[in-house]
């Protein structure tokens, strides 16, 4: 199973906001670096955990689906062949 586009579009986010934060933090001096600069190092992993969660909850989805097919497929024919010799 693959990533699909949602989670690797938040994953993408999460790297760029960290780069982003870190890039105002270093051009800034003072204590409104420091406070860029720890947003750069909190708020990242928080999007990544999003990220999962959504992975998680598709596997989820994908394998309840692949459970109700299996269920509700047609019955396979039996290894009985009437009417060949």
């Amino acid at each position: 199973m693959g990533l699909d586009g949602r989670t690797v579009a938040i994953g993408l986010f999460a790297v760029v906001l960290a780069v982003v934060l870190g890039a105002v933090a270093a051009s800034l001096a003072g204590a409104g670096a420091g406070a860029l600069a720890a947003l750069a190092g909190l708020v990242p992993p928080a999007v990544l955990a999003v990220a999962v969660e959504l992975r998680q909850r598709n596997i989820a989805r994908v394998k309840r689906r692949q459970e109700v097919l299996r269920r509700f497929a047609p019955p396979k024919p039996s290894g009985d062949r009437e009417g060949q010799e």
